[in-house]
């Protein structure tokens, strides 16, 4: 969905924009993006400003824990908030399974 949409999102088009020589047309919206900018917002929606957040940063631009977090507390607490984040995914898209618990308790 990040890559439909581009990386960072679809770009705004200007219908009033005049194309002058040796200008490209913008591409028009496909309904692909248009589907992809609207799961995006479902999982914003379901994962909040800070999930989605670091989700986008570290599944859609490939950004490193370290790179985000500075401290050890840090990494630690957006590991963790990333777990549930995919976890939230993954049920919202039918994905999620459920773990075997364990046999000794």
């Amino acid at each position: 969905m990040w890559e439909a949409l581009g990386g960072a999102g679809a770009s705004s088009i200007d219908p009033g924009r005049i194309v002058v020589d040796g200008g490209k047309a913008p591409e028009p919206i496909s309904e692909r993006q248009v589907r992809a900018g609207k799961e995006l917002a479902r999982c914003r929606a379901l994962l909040g400003v800070r999930g989605y957040q670091l989700v986008s940063l570290v599944c859609g631009q490939g950004h490193a824990l370290h790179e985000i977090a500075t401290g050890k507390r840090e990494r630690l607490t957006a590991a963790d908030l990333l777990r549930m984040c995919l976890d939230d995914l993954a049920a919202l898209w039918g994905l999620a399974h459920r773990r075997p618990r364990n046999a000794g308790g």
